[in-house]
């Protein structure tokens, strides 16, 4: 039986515009799942949202890495426009979830980003728990990220569905015995809690 879903922000609660701002800094399309790969890959973000690096820090080694011409405040401001509003629907459809399920955020982010949606909206509230990378000091798909949220919900990986929208964190979660689902909006995340 499901008692905990765990959620990702950025692509299922969040709306992100990662692909056009991204593509745009470093001038060529950018498919997104080259990007989920990308970014756990590469040293500037994984140090980032691992918390090994402050904002200003990122900014210097992203503009090296990737062989930038763009000011260390030009994509600090790209960066902080990754992630746009929640999506429609999502305090509601949370909040309608909250009565039957234990809810937790797991999300690769930074401080950057985190403090930008926490100033502007509330749907943190919602959550029992959150497990930010950053924090954590490590990032999905890494194995030991999803070890550390089932140890600490304290609870069996069968009892927990995972919701995200990078289909190698999906993989991931099912590995380790987590009923995971690919979705791209709180609306398909409640349409497969409503078909259990």
């Amino acid at each position: 039986m499901i008692t905990h879903l765990i959620a990702d922000m950025g692509g299922v609660l969040v709306q992100l515009e990662w692909v056009e701002r991204m593509s745009a800094l470093l001038g060529r399309a950018i498919p997104i799942d080259e990007l989920h790969y990308l970014w756990i890959s590469a040293r500037a973000p994984v140090e980032f949202e691992s918390g090994h690096t402050n904002f200003d820090e990122f900014a210097t080694d992203f503009i090296r890495e990737f062989d930038l011409t763009a000011t260390q405040a030009e994509v600090q401001q790209e960066f902080l426009n990754f992630v746009q509003a929640p999506m429609t629907d999502c305090d509601e459809i949370l909040g309608q979830l909250k009565h039957s399920y234990h809810l937790s955020l797991l999300s690769n982010t930074n401080p950057a980003h985190y403090q930008k949606l926490r100033d502007r909206y509330d749907f943190f509230d919602q959550f029992d728990q959150l497990f930010l990378s950053y924090q954590l000091g490590l990032m999905k798909p890494d194995a030991t990220i999803f070890h550390q949220v089932v140890t600490q919900l304290d609870v069996a990986p069968e009892a927990i569905a995972f919701f995200d929208d990078g289909r190698r964190n999906v993989e991931a979660a099912r590995h380790l015995g987590i009923n995971a689902y690919q979705v791209h909006s709180p609306q398909e995340l409640m349409a497969v809690v409503n078909g259990w």
